[in-house]
């Protein structure tokens, strides 16, 4: 691999020695790394209004609860631009895919809401979610300054990290630098790209017992079924985002598992699934293992791109706007007259899923042209990295 399509080297290992001078130290790097693990990865009012729709006797209460249940999902939750943008205060670049995927994992919990006794359920995923806000108020630090639980080693090493990553620290949101954001072309090219995937990710997250129901006449059995998939995808995503950190690849492990689903959403919209229900069956894993990977990799490769922390906040929230908007697509296309089959709806997914991987591809070689312009001297280095020449795009 040209050494242009890759993100430069970062120093394996940091730390910060008694007199105060950084210098390589394998296993301070790790510790640190570990404990902030152990500080982010175990939302109250989110929590209590799971809770509360428990208690909904008629489509108007559940629906208030779920309008306010998607308003703060939207910002924390499996909608998570601010999980990202937080994310990045504290790990690398070459961390961040890995502890994204992590954190969705609750997205593949959630989708078992119709099963029976749905009321036990909200109230169990609504109780753990207060307990983890509870954890996270009093044991996620604000920053790494502002952490009880690092040492004033480990802060300055928290720090220098950041800093050789290009992941500025600054703790006010400016107005000009949030403009000169949204003026930058790639940010809306990465909320294009969330446009895309995100019909997928609606459609597989709110469609999929519907779509399984063609292999099976019983609704309870339908949803039980949605779990295998579901159990796959949870796997499946930790290990791809976790090799695209060991990589540095995200435009190409995003596109490769986009084309699975690509296949994967218009066979399940062309085969007679009626006398094939195993082969139908097969094709929702494929679907929903591969679907979810782009909303983990994209965010993570925009913040690596994004060298500011009000540029990150700006094209973190813009991205999650599109890939909720996405949501509006999904909806419209899977139409009650195409029932059983949605054929349209089906060949509509796969196609935003094509138009996915030809712009992330087309950005990734973007991004890989400024690498080599960079290499050769012929730009002295990337916009607003002008303190550290180095510096070179995540691909």
């Amino acid at each position: 691999m040209a050494d242009s399509d890759r993100e430069e080297k970062q120093p394996d290992t940091v730390a910060v020695s008694d007199n105060g001078s950084l210098e390589n130290d394998t296993a301070s790097e790790k510790r640190l790394v570990r404990k902030t693990d152990l500080l982010m990865m175990p939302g109250l009012a989110w929590g209590a209004c799971t809770m509360g729709a428990a208690a909904a006797k008629n489509f108007g209460g559940i629906m208030a609860t779920r309008i306010v249940m998607g308003a703060i999902e939207a910002a924390w939750c499996f909608n998570k631009p601010c999980e990202v943008y937080y994310l990045s205060l504290f790990y690398t670049r070459k961390e961040m895919a890995f502890r994204v995927s992590w954190i969705g994992q609750m997205g593949f919990i959630a989708w078992e809401g119709k099963l029976h006794g749905w009321q036990y359920l909200f109230l169990i995923e609504g109780a753990i979610t207060i307990l983890v806000a509870v954890y996270l108020y009093v044991f996620a630090p604000q920053s790494p300054e502002k952490s009880r639980w690092y040492t004033e080693d480990e802060v300055r090493l928290a720090k220098y990290r950041l800093e050789q990553d290009s992941q500025d620290q600054d703790t006010e949101f400016r107005w000009e630098e949030a403009k000169r954001q949204l003026k930058h072309w790639p940010t809306w090219a990465f909320a294009f790209m969330a446009l895309m995937y995100g019909v997928g990710v609606a459609s597989s997250s709110n469609f999929l017992p519907t779509m399984i129901k063609r292999l099976t006449s019983e609704a309870t059995t339908a949803n039980l079924y949605t779990v295998g998939p579901n159990l796959t995808a949870s796997i499946f995503q930790v290990t791809i985002c976790w090799l695209s950190d060991r990589y540095q690849q995200r435009a190409t492990f995003a596109c490769s598992t986009t084309i699975i689903s690509l296949v994967a959403w218009i066979l399940l919209g062309t085969l007679d699934l009626v006398h094939q229900p195993q082969v139908g069956y097969f094709l929702t894993y494929l679907i929903t293992f591969a679907t979810f990977i782009p909303s983990n990799l994209v965010p993570a490769w925009l913040s690596s791109n994004t060298p500011t922390t009000t540029g990150r906040a700006v094209s973190l929230g813009l991205n999650y706007m599109a890939m909720n908007l996405a949501g509006i697509i999904s909806s419209l296309v899977y139409r009650a007259e195409d029932a059983p089959v949605y054929r349209p709806a089906l060949i509509t997914v796969g196609c935003t899923q094509g138009v996915f991987v030809i712009t992330a591809l087309a950005m990734r070689q973007y991004y890989a042209r400024l690498n080599k312009k960079l290499d050769s001297g012929e730009l002295p280095c990337a916009p607003g990295m002008e303190a550290r020449p180095e510096y070179r795009y995540a691909v």
